[in-house]
């Protein structure tokens, strides 16, 4: 591999555009990236039509993750340049369109993550905490030490924003004074500008244009990749082609390979406060980051739910972590025994817009007077030469924006950076999935089979 080699990212999610930005940083000067999303003028805008995980309005940066302190590390290390971020973005002279020098792509809201039982893995992440001498960081919400520091710090209300002690029989929780909130869709924007400004990076994107149909392999050697082919039938040569298509990426890999990686989808919902109620936004922009009943080694929870504070135009998402779903397409004889994207399913299944339901109860009871019902619901779907993979974040990769790129360029360049041995494609043992694949067309968690929302009218029910 030689600098001016020709290098073609599939996908312009969090990992497409880090790996853009870090090969050109590493001087790599002739890099394409392909995206069949209309990103030019949606802007990664999740209400304008943007429809990928990554195009969100808000995504959790956290480093607290129990004993995964390789993930806390890298964390760590994507706060520093996010904060790096917002200084640069304040500072700008020009910003293309859709980013102003007033935006914040990251906000240290704070993250408090709420349980009805004591949960042992509090303990665990405090425990590493501590020996990184960040424990002063992290609050116990029933902690009289911790609430006596908060008030101090500042952090106090807080530890409780939705009023919640006093109703939830037993309330346990943290909360991470290091955690925030980054705005995907301008993080996503200013690392595009970041890569297209140092003229080594190009973006092509649309559905005929960037969206490629398939890789194209040697005549003489079948295995390695020369290039791909776009929807309009044009053919791009290649020394290196990416994917980094999320879950799209089982159709583009080699059948044996294809359940390494399965594509499930949670649902989110987006509720808009009442423009004439500026003491309900003022409450909801001020709330952290919260999470009830999600307990990350049992993967969902029934009525897990997290929440993420309203945005500057009053949009508030929030999340159910009930279930995982999967959608199978039976008419696809290559792909039909595995999960994969799709937009065919516009409502919310029946259990998901339960857990929804129970939290408003519950929880935003103010939201629920206000006549708050929901905007939009949405899924999201999270061997061979000369291809590297980069997918597979699970929900958690976005957090990792500033530099998960680093470890494609390091592939391409031949480093070995630190960490680097927990992204190899084939280094997680059967038995060590946190999920097994599921391939039962006919199960209740495939979307096809699931009990879906009959109308959108049922989602003003919600109040």
């Amino acid at each position: 591999m030689t600098k001016d080699s020709k290098i073609i990212v599939i996908g312009s999610g969090a990992f497409g555009i880090s790996a853009a930005y870090h090969l050109s940083e590493a001087g790599y000067t002739n890099i394409t990236v392909f995206d069949k999303g209309d990103y030019n003028h949606n802007l990664f805008d999740p209400l304008k039509g943007a429809n990928a995980p990554s195009t969100d309005y808000n995504k959790l940066v956290r480093a607290s993750y129990i004993d995964k302190t390789h993930y806390q590390n890298l964390a760590l290390q994507s706060l520093q340049i996010y904060y790096k971020w917002n200084e640069q973005l304040e500072h700008a002279a020009f910003l293309p369109n859709g980013l102003k020098n007033t935006d914040k792509i990251f906000r240290n809201t704070g993250y408090v993550r709420f349980d009805d039982v004591e949960n042992k893995e509090e303990a665990k992440t405090l425990a590493h905490f501590e020996k990184q001498g960040l424990r002063s960081f992290e609050y116990d919400i029933n902690n009289e030490d911790d609430i006596l520091r908060s008030k101090i710090t500042g952090w106090y209300s807080k530890i409780d924003p939705l009023g919640q002690k006093g109703k939830v029989k037993t309330l346990t929780g943290v909360l991470d004074s290091i955690a925030g909130v980054v705005n995907a869709n301008k993080g996503l924007l200013w690392l595009k500008y970041l890569s297209e400004r140092s003229g080594n990076v190009k973006f092509v994107f649309g559905p005929l244009h960037g969206e490629i149909e398939k890789i194209i392999y040697s005549d003489a050697t079948k295995i390695k990749a020369v290039g791909v082919q776009t929807k309009d039938g044009k053919k791009h040569d290649a020394d290196f082609v990416v994917i980094a298509v999320g879950g799209y990426t089982p159709a583009f890999l080699p059948s044996e390979k294809r359940d390494r990686i399965e594509s499930v989808a949670s649902t989110i919902i987006f509720l808009q406060i009442p423009h004439d109620r500026p003491d309900l936004l003022k409450k909801y922009q001020n709330i952290p980051m919260i999470n009830w009943r999600m307990r990350y080694q049992e993967n969902t929870v029934k009525d897990g739910i997290y929440m993420f504070p309203a945005t500057e135009e009053g949009i508030i998402k929030i999340g159910a972590n009930d279930e995982l779903w999967r959608y199978f397409d039976e008419n696809n004889e290559t792909l039909k025994n595995v999960s994969t994207p799709t937009d065919k399913f516009k409502l919310l299944p029946k259990e998901s817009f339960e857990s929804y339901k129970t939290f408003f109860s519950q929880w935003l009871k103010d939201l629920k007077d206000a006549n708050v019902h929901i905007e939009k619901s949405k899924f999201c779907f999270d061997a061979i030469k000369n291809v590297i993979i980069s997918s597979g974040g699970s929900f958690h990769g976005f957090k990792f924006l500033p530099i998960i790129g680093r470890f494609v360029e390091g592939l391409i360049s031949k480093k070995n950076y630190q960490y680097s041995e927990y992204f190899k494609f084939d280094s997680i043992k059967d038995n060590d999935f946190d999920r097994k694949p599921l391939k039962d067309v006919y199960s209740d968690h495939s979307l096809k089979y699931a009990g879906l929302v009959e109308r959108k009218q049922d989602y003003f029910e919600i109040r």
